[in-house]
C-alpha cells in the first residue's frame, strides 16, 4: 500500500479500503467498528472496520477480545 502522497501532505483526508471478505458474503457476519483521534477541530481522526463471521463469535471471547456496546 502506498501511502507517499498522503505521507508528504496529510493535511488531506486519506481513504484506505478493502474489499468484503467473501465469506460475509454468504454467512451472517457481525460489524465492528472503532475511532481514535481529537475530530476535525482538533486533529485526524482514524476509523477501523471489521467483519466477523457469526459464527466465530466464540472465538473472538476466547481470544479475549471485548465488546464496549452490544445491540
Amino acid at each position: 500500500m502506498d501511502l507517499s502522497d498522503f505521507e508528504a501532505d496529510n493535511s488531506v483526508s486519506c481513504r484506505l479500503s478493502s474489499s468484503i471478505p467473501d465469506v460475509c458474503k454468504t454467512a451472517d457476519c457481525c460489524l465492528g467498528i472503532d475511532e481514535a483521534g481529537r475530530g476535525p477541530v482538533l486533529g485526524p481522526m482514524v476509523y477501523g472496520i471489521c467483519f466477523c463471521p457469526v459464527s466465530k463469535k466464540e472465538d473472538l471471547k476466547n481470544l479475549k477480545v471485548a465488546e464496549q456496546n452490544t445491540i
